[in-house]
């Protein structure tokens, strides 16, 4: 490869995000950021641990970003559809639907806490991690609808939804946030069945300061 075919692969790859996100400065010291959510992508396989014993399916989208005090993270739009179950079902939105009976409670793994939520089911969640690895149990399991999903911990997976409304305190010490699903067996137990989850999500956000 020549230096000007090599330079040309660059620019390209660079405007594609190399396949992971695309980002860009907001005018206001944050970025903004788009991300694609496949309905596959599990949280926890961003703890300690193999694939396997995570729960499988495929590992989660993420961006990288500077640690800083006082930043906030909001999303403009998250559009898209997902399903548990092969398509057989009707698809939700990001603020997820009422599969398997509509409860949550999926427990931790790898040093990444579980979810719970009372009416919901397949909805998008977060987690903020740093440069280290996460090291279990992991903190305590938040519910969907406790007001401390504004103000997560480090490793401690956090409903997001359509995001509309909010303003998600980023730890000071985060390096990266995990976009995706906590999923299980009938959204019960041990993070699981991913592998017949059918659809996508994309997500517009920003991380800015305060």
């Amino acid at each position: 490869m020549n230096i000007r075919l090599g330079f040309s692969v660059f620019l390209i790859l660079a405007a594609l995000g190399f396949g992971c996100n695309l980002k860009k400065s907001n005018g206001t010291g944050g970025q903004d950021f788009t991300l694609k959510i496949n309905a596959r992508a599990n949280v926890f396989r961003a703890g300690a641990g193999d694939a396997e014993s995570n729960g499988g399916g495929e590992a989660a989208p993420f961006i990288t970003f500077d640690p800083r005090s006082g930043n906030v993270l909001i999303f403009s739009i998250v559009n898209g559809g997902v399903s548990c179950c092969g398509g057989g079902e009707a698809f939700n939105d990001a603020d997820g639907g009422t599969f398997a009976g509509g409860v949550t409670d999926v427990e931790s793994a790898g040093g990444i806490s579980g979810i719970t939520h009372p009416d919901r089911t397949m909805f998008l969640v977060g987690v903020f991690t740093d440069n280290s690895t996460a090291k279990p149990p992991g903190p305590k399991r938040l519910d969907a609808n406790d007001p401390k999903n504004l103000t997560p911990e480090l490793f401690q997976t956090f409903f997001i939804g359509t995001g509309k409304g909010k303003q998600i305190q980023v730890p000071p010490a985060a390096t990266r946030l995990v976009l995706g699903f906590a999923d299980a067996y009938n959204f019960s137990g041990p993070p699981g069945a991913y592998d017949d989850n059918v659809g996508e999500l994309t997500a517009n956000f920003s991380i800015k300061p305060r």
